[in-house]
């Protein structure tokens, strides 16, 4: 007997059932499945359908004896999702990254792709028998009242009745009833689902205004739409920051209601870009091409680092790097950290390569994802541009790689699967045999030192094109500035300057790496500070609401007018945020024009390029903002940037503390004088004798890494070393303890002298969203021992773990220590 068999992995799937099953393929659907489609099959003792994966097709089974296998039921495209490159790095993603095949599956395809089941329940029109029970009557009555025909969701709710479950399953028995399963995928759909207020928009006022709505994630969402008669649900997901249960409640309570709403597939169909032609190439340009060109030839997995100064033309190097890669018939993925940034990328992209590229980022609408990723699958783009998502792009012929700003912290996934895409990428041009490009100007730590090593290539680039050179960078001692009376957020020598760059009409820019108005409200009289009441976090005050904030879980009120321990009216505000640094430059500098940009201002699609275009269109006189302001961008007309608060990065308990202070005061102080005029920097702090903050004055890379390495090689931190935090969190604190506790024993089993194991002990957050945290740090120079290790010891957590209350996350060389 002959017995096709493929093994599939089911999608949206807990842990316990993250395997390969065995299924066999009926004949009728021989020729239909390959390696990476997508079928239904049937699973459990139930025989609920699911949706799976083929991963394996295994070869024919011959047997004298009959072998059964549940069968395939049904193949949804034509085609394979998941190509050959896709399934080998899903694999790998698998065991290094210690997640299941479903929370690498979601990251690979685009959202709202997955197939839903869709049960409706008909009466059978020749059934005459008479039911005595009172449940099976008020469904067959239902259901007549609906003109025979219902969806059984939908018929639950209508009926409200105890057992309605067992109400259907008899009926079904007795062909009163009959049950017909259909399978739908969101995106297919020409509409989404949308919301608007259910309410009179007074009524929602007056709701936020007395404090009745006491979680932020639905003070945002009634803010939206506020200002906006009805949006996508997944529009208001990625801009409100919430998921769908926020909306469901807020539609159980009768705030909003659901909707459909037609959706724009194309993210650049109402944007124009001017045709561009290549740059002659800088010496520098020229050298680093004619070497990243050789190694695209040899059609080899290599890596290169492109370490080019701010300003040095680094993004037109990759064009032309491209344009030789389509030459040699092979395609190309640009990936850059910031959402902020891809609009300025795109641009440049376009406009050299018209309709060849696409673009993935989350602030794409759920069906523009999806024609997107359509556009690539299908073959019909040469190019990517796009977030750390990007790299999964289901490109074929893929011939290179390009991770832009490669030191930023935005390419580590803090959720599940928390996959590094600088990792992800690398082993993806493995695969394929193609070149892999890191380019900075503050490479990692990490990454310099495999340069210096030579387990990669190292390229140079330390002049600026047109003969334009680095701004001069002045160090400020707030300290002195303090002793001289000066108590506001800037120094004299600052408001000089932008006061002179106002007269002069040329563009300014302050950062400040912290957003909201003030970091903390105090009470002078008892002391009290206002905190959120589920994480051990003090709230922020944002002026613009007039609200107090958590910027970890979402808690809001509104701001007090007494404080809730003594009544004093004596209510302080401490600490800055970019809000009370754009209203103190309205104070200090009149008659100037100043636009912010951080979290808070670009919560709606295309807030980033509105702002952008803005400033420069526009010409403000002053942008106020965060880190997304301070790398990537070029505006030839900011002759002066100001860092507020330079120290405020340090002492936060994160062995990288020095290495983000040093890269992002490059980085920002490199968006003044890339045009013809010459820029200056002032750098305001009070520790001028750090030494990331004086190589940072210097712009001096070298000088700051041999001092970082020296350090990190002493205490024994990467990249010497991996770091892996093993965090348990629940609602019991104790139970929590114990449960870390438990496991320490399976850590420490059977490590070497080169293993350290810390803890267990409290985070330095210990408490976020109402779930208490505790945690090991784990230092292992062998990658492959640590991740056998933590992976034997999550197998054996997860399957014994009795308090169901206590989860565990596995982080491997983390990006945030906190």
């Amino acid at each position: 007997m002959k017995v096709t068999t493929v093994s599939v992995v089911l999608s949206n799937t807990t842990r316990a059932f993250d395997k390969k099953y065995t299924y066999s393929v009926p004949e009728y659907l021989s020729l239909q499945v390959f390696q990476g489609c997508r079928v239904l099959v049937p699973f459990g003792n139930g025989e609920q359908v699911r949706e799976g994966f083929v991963l394996d097709t295994n070869p024919l089974v011959l047997s004298d004896k009959p072998i059964v296998y549940k069968e395939i039921k049904e193949v949804i495209e034509p085609y394979p999702l998941l190509t050959n490159d896709s399934i080998q790095l899903l694999e790998w993603m698998k065991r290094r990254y210690i997640c299941t095949y479903s929370d690498i599956i979601k990251c690979m395809l685009p959202p709202g792709i997955s197939v839903k089941t869709v049960k409706n329940i008909k009466i059978n029109n020749d059934f005459q028998k008479e039911f005595k029970k009172t449940g099976l009557k008020k469904v067959l009555s239902v259901l007549s009242d609906c003109g025979g025909e219902c969806e059984y969701e939908e018929l639950r709710s209508l009926c409200s009745i105890k057992g309605f479950k067992s109400a259907v399953e008899e009926l079904c028995q007795d062909r009163a009833v009959y049950m017909e399963e259909s399978y739908e995928q969101k995106v297919n759909a020409k509409t989404v689902k949308a919301v608007s207020l259910a309410r009179p928009a007074s009524e929602i006022l007056d709701e936020l205004e007395n404090n009745r709505i006491k979680r932020i994630q639905h003070v945002r969402v009634l803010e939206i739409l506020l200002d906006n008669e009805i949006v996508s649900v997944s529009d208001i997901q990625r801009f409100a920051g919430v998921t769908t249960s926020v909306l469901d409640t807020l539609s159980k309570h009768g705030y909003i209601s659901y909707k459909s709403l037609e959706i724009k597939r194309n993210p650049l169909k109402d944007k124009y870009y001017e045709k561009t032609e290549p740059l002659s190439p800088t010496e520098d340009q020229a050298n680093a091409l004619a070497f990243l060109k050789k190694q695209l030839d040899c059609r080899n997995f290599q890596e290169t680092l492109l370490h080019g100064i701010t300003g040095s033309g680094k993004t037109e190097v990759y064009l032309q790097l491209i344009s030789h890669c389509f030459l040699l018939g092979k395609k190309a993925i640009l990936l850059v950290p910031e959402i902020s940034l891809t609009p300025q990328m795109v641009e440049r992209f376009v406009s050299r390569f018209g309709n060849r590229v696409a673009v993935i980022h989350s602030k794409l609408s759920l069906g523009e994802r999806f024609d997107q990723w359509k556009l690539i699958r299908d073959g019909k783009v040469d190019v990517v541009v796009g977030a750390r998502s990007a790299v999964f792009a289901p490109m074929e012929n893929l011939g290179l790689i390009v991770i832009d700003e490669e030191h930023e912290g935005s390419y580590k996934s803090e959720s599940l699967p928390r996959y590094n895409a600088k990792d992800v990428a690398r082993k993806r041009c493995e695969i394929n045999n193609c070149l892999l490009v890191y380019g900075s100007a503050t490479p990692s730590v990490e990454t310099y030192y495999n340069a210096q090593t030579e387990k990669i290539h190292l390229l140079e680039m330390q002049n600026r094109p047109r003969t334009a050179v680095l701004p001069k960078v002045e160090l400020v001692d707030m300290r002195v500035e303090l002793e001289n009376g000066n108590k506001t957020p800037f120094s004299s020598r600052l408001v000089e300057e932008l006061l002179k760059n106002k007269e002069n009409n040329q563009q300014s820019i302050l950062f400040l790496n912290r957003r909201g108005f003030s970091t903390f409200v105090i009470c002078r009289n008892c002391g009290y500070t206002m905190k959120c009441p589920e994480c051990s976090i003090a709230l922020t005050y944002h002026s613009k609401s007039k609200r107090l904030i958590c910027h970890y879980c979402g808690f809001t009120v509104q701001n007090p007018s007494v404080c809730p321990s003594c009544k004093s009216e004596n209510i302080r505000y401490f600490g800055i945020g970019t809000q009370k640094i754009e209203e103190e430059v309205i104070k200090r500098i009149p008659e100037t024009s100043v636009i912010r940009m951080d979290m808070d201002t670009v919560g709606y699609k295309n807030a980033h390029e509105e702002i952008l275009n803005r400033f420069k269109n526009e010409n403000i006189n002053i942008m106020v903002g965060t880190q997304m302001i301070a790398k990537g961008h070029d505006f030839p007309n900011v002759t002066l940037v100001g860092v507020l608060a330079a120290d405020g990065m340090l002492n936060t308990g994160d062995y990288r503390a020095s290495e983000r202070t040093f890269q992002l005061l490059t980085q920002v102080a490199g968006r003044a004088g890339r045009g013809d005029i010459g820029g200056r920097v002032i750098i305001q702090t009070y520790n001028t004798d750090e030494y990331s903050i004086i190589a940072a004055c210097k712009h001096d890379f070298k000088s700051f890494y041999n001092q970082e390495i020296t350090i990190r090689k002493r205490l024994d931190y990467p990249p010497f070393t991996n770091i892996a935090l093993v965090t348990f969190t629940g609602k019991r604190d104790r139970g929590v303890f114990e449960a870390a506790k438990n496991v320490k024993p399976l850590l420490c089993e059977g490590c070497s002298e080169d293993t350290l194991v810390l803890g267990p002990s409290r985070c330095p957050v210990p408490k976020i969203a109402n779930k208490y945290r505790w945690r090991f740090v784990v230092k292992e120079r062998d990658t492959d021992l640590l991740i056998e290790r933590l992976s034997t010891m999550g197998d054996r957590f997860w399957k014994n773990n009795k308090d169901k209350d206590v989860t565990m996350s596995i982080d491997i060389n983390p990006y945030n220590m906190l």
